[in-house]
């Protein structure tokens, strides 16, 4: 292990700077998201030829070992009994249902586009749950390779920020109050930052409505992965089948929400590791960027975008009729 570190110590600064660069660039604008700044940095560099041989181990430790660690700690954001604020059995019911039913809707698309299995899956869990996270935390599990990741996670971004603009635009027409487009916002926009600043366009209340609603959205993560981990070991040959059906970045997610459901640190505590969490996901999302050519994403042609924005629709008139059935409920 020493020896790697020695070795490999040039690359794993570099993925250490662009982390923490893109933490200060993203804590000072609400436009765009830390890790959405270490990803187009990481595909900018590795498209210019500027990540070599000398920094291929240390990207693919902060793709691979790097983000399971940021999606473990990424547990420790959530708080079981932060769904109890939602209010009303309809609202928890809504939610839950509306992540499963966009989750197999936009699966079910995907096959029809004949769009590949792993990049549909990996749209499909980005769309319904939480962005950018719910991608990485997929992909390991998906089998799709940096170039579908890559993609993935460029529709997310790229409709999350169409849904800042045309959302406000659906307030209006729709004559929605603060509330109601809070939830519509936390129902319908992927990444939390998008949500944030979708949001906060109209007033604190309806920031504070998406931003539940977006937490009770995260939550699913967990079940969704855990759902299709035993789905694919099911799926295999005896002989083939992994000794640990659900994977150890999962568990430490687990463990992470119960013992911040639990109360046990201080805030202190957990800014702290708020602080270490968004480090190592930034840090991730530049290996994940860097792994992402040019000439392959063109490879996988037009098809992909159209599904992404097919998907878009779907989410939002998903969302509305969620808003309305927590409204008349």
């Amino acid at each position: 292990m020493v020896r790697w570190l020695q070795s490999n110590v040039s690359g794993l600064l570099a993925v250490g700077l662009v982390g923490f660069l893109s933490i200060t660039i993203g804590g000072v604008t609400s436009y765009v998201s830390s890790p959405v700044i270490a990803l187009l940095v990481g595909f900018l560099l590795s498209n210019a030829g500027l990540t070599g041989s000398w920094a291929q181990p240390a990207l693919q430790f902060a793709a691979g070992p790097l983000l399971k660690l940021g999606i473990a700690l990424l547990g420790f954001r959530l708080a079981f009994s932060e769904i109890s604020e939602i209010g009303s059995y309809v609202g928890v019911c809504v939610v839950i249902s509306l992540v499963l039913i966009v989750f197999l809707s936009i699966r079910k698309i995907g096959s029809l586009a004949k769009i590949s299995n792993s990049l549909g899956l990996l749209i499909a869990t980005g769309f319904s749950i939480c962005g950018l996270s719910a991608i990485a935390a997929m992909k390991p599990l998906s089998g799709a390779d940096d170039e579908e990741a890559g993609y993935a996670l460029g529709l997310v971004t790229l409709f999350g920020s169409l849904s800042v603009v045309v959302l406000p635009l659906f307030q209006l027409i729709f004559d929605l109050g603060s509330s109601d487009f809070g939830w519509w916002v936390g129902l319908a926009v992927h990444d939390t930052g998008q949500v944030v600043a979708t949001a906060s366009i109209d007033s604190d209340k309806a920031l504070d409505a998406a931003v539940v609603v977006k937490m009770a959205r995260i939550l699913m993560l967990a079940p969704i992965l855990i759902g299709f981990s035993f789905l694919r070991n099911k799926k295999r040959p005896d002989q083939k089948r992994r000794y640990r059906i659900i994977p150890m970045f999962i568990i430490g997610f687990l463990a992470a929400a119960t013992l911040r459901s639990l109360d046990v640190f201080s805030d202190q505590v957990l800014e702290a590791i708020g602080d270490i969490r968004s480090f190592f996901i930034a840090s991730a999302m530049f290996g994940l960027g860097a792994g992402v050519r040019l000439k392959a994403l063109s490879s996988l042609g037009g098809r992909p975008l159209v599904f992404g924005l097919v998907s878009w629709v779907v989410i939002v008139m998903f969302a509305g009729t969620g808003v309305l059935l927590n409204t008349q409920f």
